[in-house]
């Protein structure tokens, strides 16, 4: 049976008429969806009158017998309203090709739909990962057409989509709606009314959650979680009330890096490394009691992208109320996490390392002669001058990157989406301003990456900082005020991106 195509029918809400198309071999929900498109009421809030009663999310709508030019009536508020742009939002196959050449390197923002800031500044960062954006474009499911999980990760496609078609503003809507629907809890509402303030760190895990079913490029049986966005913690807890007792280890997947702060706190690695070391109780079979354990744990698998939380949230019982620590940490915008992996992986990446840092010092020393040459009136005399040549420092490169390949360990080599260096750079922060854990104002700050197919272009000196709808670029060095220590923004979420050639 061939696929049916859509209906054009019409909308009617608040004595206002709507053209929306609908697809017979999709779900109620995904009507709703394009209701919400056009008339800003979410679909929670939708009351859609077919024959019989109201259109229910898991109505499969060729059921509904709907034909072409019919007019469905809608009940429902609408939700806040994103302003209207100042000027028509301008998609990019419509500018002219030096207008695209600078549009294409920029990046738009996304309205706040009323304190959707945790949100927003969250978009932003997992969007920084190309390895996603590619799963993403080669996910087939519609919104609505599946259930749970399957809709979010579609309405997520959509909405990169959406986002890579313009530099203006793009309102969330269908996907903050999905994310309500799946998760309640970002749907609480505030003492004043209005949505409240979520945590970025929770709305993070859970788009993480439902990712988990996105199939991955590498090949059709990968998933893309497991694969870029997951490690392996190595774990070993030792009794430390009989010497007689064996240690047990045992390893598991992690999504995310804990960095925890203490008084004595002062930096990232140091924050994380007192994560991985506790102390608990359990029953102890030798001791046939409950009995204390050390508990340390070490990264056997490192992936290519690597989430650190600061903890700076905490539950203080005296006064029965969720506080911020504001505690200054500095983090490094260039990371070896050598010092965090078990011996067996440092063994591996050790020669890996160190053939990368030997080959980026060449390749800056080569890139200071070229600046240097720059300014000579031609080509040879610019080679006369010690630099190479466009095309020589392109088969350079090649010649770098074989011999890279050749210090890498088997075992690494065909783990598709790990980190076979330890090496690290930054790439995207989600920041908190404010004293209050359950107020406040989130932003993210992405780093500016050149154009694809300039592969001679230096390393990026400029992030992008995103205020919800506000766009500005930054150099980079304004990253070190986000440290900490006062309730200006300060670094919540880091996304580390392992280091290639």
């Amino acid at each position: 049976m061939g696929k049916m195509t859509t209906l054009p029918v019409k909308v009617k809400h608040n004595g206002k008429m709507y053209d929306i198309s609908l697809d017979p071999s999709a779900k109620g929900l995904a009507f709703k969806q394009a209701i919400a498109e056009a008339t800003h009421v979410p679909p929670e809030r939708q009351k859609v009158m077919i024959k019989g009663g109201l259109l229910k999310d898991d109505t499969d709508l060729g059921q509904i017998n709907a034909r072409a030019g019919q007019t469905f009536m809608v009940i429902g508020a609408a939700g806040e309203l994103p302003k209207a742009p100042t000027k028509p939002i301008q998609f990019l196959e419509d500018m002219p090709d030096e207008a695209l050449s600078q549009a294409q390197s920029w990046r738009g923002g996304l309205v706040n739909l009323g304190n959707t800031c945790y949100l927003n500044s969250t978009l932003q960062v997992l969007r920084s990962m190309e390895p996603l954006q590619e799963a993403l474009a080669a996910y087939t499911a519609r919104v609505g057409a599946s259930e749970g999980d399957a809709s979010l990760v579609a309405a997520l496609r959509d909405l990169y989509r959406d986002m890579g078609k313009t530099t203006e503003a793009v309102p969330p809507l269908v996907f903050l709606s999905m994310l309500r629907k799946l998760a309640p809890q970002f749907a609480e509402t505030a003492e004043g009314g209005g949505f409240a303030q979520q945590d970025a760190e929770e709305a993070w895990m859970r788009i993480v959650q439902a990712l988990a079913i996105l199939p991955a490029t590498t090949s059709p049986n990968d998933r893309f979680v497991p694969q870029y966005l997951s490690g392996t913690m190595a774990i070993e807890r030792q009794c430390v009330e009989s010497s007689d007792e064996a240690p047990t280890q045992l390893k598991e997947p992690f999504h995310m890096l804990q960095c925890t702060i203490s008084s004595t706190t002062n930096d990232m690695e140091s924050g994380i490394k007192d994560s991985m070391t506790q102390q608990l109780e359990k029953h102890s079979d030798t001791l046939q009691r409950a009995a204390s354990y050390e508990e340390k744990r070490r990264i056997a698998r490192l992936p290519a992208f690597l989430p650190v939380h600061f903890v700076r949230f905490y539950w203080r019982r005296d006064i029965q109320k969720k506080t911020k620590i504001m505690r200054k940490v500095k983090f490094p915008k260039e990371w070896d996490a050598s010092a965090l992996v078990t011996p067996e992986l440092a063994e591996l990446i050790a020669p890996v390392r160190s053939k990368m840092r030997e080959i980026l010092k060449e390749r800056d020393e080569r890139a200071k002669v070229r600046a240097r040459a720059k300014g000579r009136p031609d080509e040879a005399a610019a080679v006369e001058g010690g630099a190479l040549t466009d095309e020589q420092e392109k088969a350079q490169r090649a010649k770098e990157k074989a011999e890279f390949e050749a210090t890498i360990d088997a075992s690494l080599r065909s783990d598709a989406g790990c980190n076979v260096s330890g090496l690290y750079e930054l790439v995207g922060i989600v920041t908190h301003k404010g004293a209050a854990a359950d107020a406040g104002h989130y932003m993210s700050w992405v780093r500016k990456e050149p154009r694809a197919d300039d592969v001679l272009a230096p390393p990026s000196t400029e992030w992008f900082k995103f205020n919800d709808d506000q766009v500005s670029v930054v150099p980079a060095d304004k990253l070190d005020s986000l440290s900490g220590g006062g309730e200006d923004s300060v670094a919540y979420l880091l996304l580390y991106r392992a280091k290639t050639l």
